[in-house]
């Protein structure tokens, strides 16, 4: 059944914050854990907890939402919910065979206000440019560091094998850090990509043009730091 958008104002609104598992099973725990390690050393924050958080326990807290929309009997999650009785909304919705609509992305345009299923808030080309961003940024720091500090020790220790290694066998060493973390990016890409085709798929039945590259990370934090900044922890976005 494919995604599309209903219109309408909320009624009968029932909101239970719970524990549910929305990520990664058992057998990726461990592997998981390597991942999450990586993403935080290149600048992934948000990536490495929720990747973190999951390869301890495969159960996040979130809001199932319980509403109807002008008859139509709709449930779904989403990170936290900011609506109320009566708002209007645009909600992605796919019908199930009981007859009610699962929801997975909730509009309220009157602020622009944009809650959707856990772990999702960016196209694809989105997803790759922000990833790719943080891995040659967030390496390059931990290289100019690394030269730093052997550089430093050399100098303090006089060992000359040191300053070899700085001047022969350095650029050897960055690029196998390159790869490596080059690697663990692109596992985290693949894990993400079922948020991300839901995402998308979400985008293009609220009308949205060129959903691969939507962004509400990014266009969530530039609202946010003109108005009302203290805000940004909340699991909701702005677009």
């Amino acid at each position: 059944m494919s995604i599309h958008c209903l219109r309408g104002k909320i009624s009968n609104l029932r909101k239970t914050r719970e524990s549910a598992s929305f990520f990664f099973t058992d057998s990726d725990q461990t592997a998981m854990g390597v991942v999450a390690v990586a993403a935080a050393a290149v600048g992934l924050g948000s990536q490495a907890i929720a990747v973190a958080s999951a390869s301890t326990s495969v159960e996040e807290e979130a809001d199932y939402l319980e509403f109807e929309l002008d008859g139509c009997d709709i449930r779904g999650w989403v990170w936290r919910s900011p609506f109320n009785e009566g708002d209007e909304v645009e909600v992605a919705v796919e019908r199930e065979r009981g007859g009610h609509y699962i929801a997975y992305a909730i509009i309220r345009p009157s602020d622009r206000t944009i809650a959707l299923y856990p772990h999702c808030s960016r196209g694809r080309l989105a997803h790759i440019k922000n990833a790719a961003k943080w891995w040659f940024w967030g390496v390059s720091a931990l290289l100019v560091f690394s030269c730093i500090f052997i550089g430093v020790l050399s100098y303090f220790s006089g060992y000359s094998s040191l300053g070899s290694f700085l001047s022969h066998g350095f650029e050897y060493f960055a690029l196998a850090f390159y790869a490596f973390f080059g690697l663990m990016t692109y596992s985290m890409i693949k894990k993400w990509m079922p948020f991300i085709r839901l995402s998308e798929k979400c985008f293009a039945a609220l009308g949205w043009s060129n959903p691969s590259n939507v962004d509400l990370v990014a266009s969530t934090k530039k609202v946010r730091t003109h108005s009302d900044p203290g805000e940004l922890g909340v699991m909701y976005f702005r677009y």
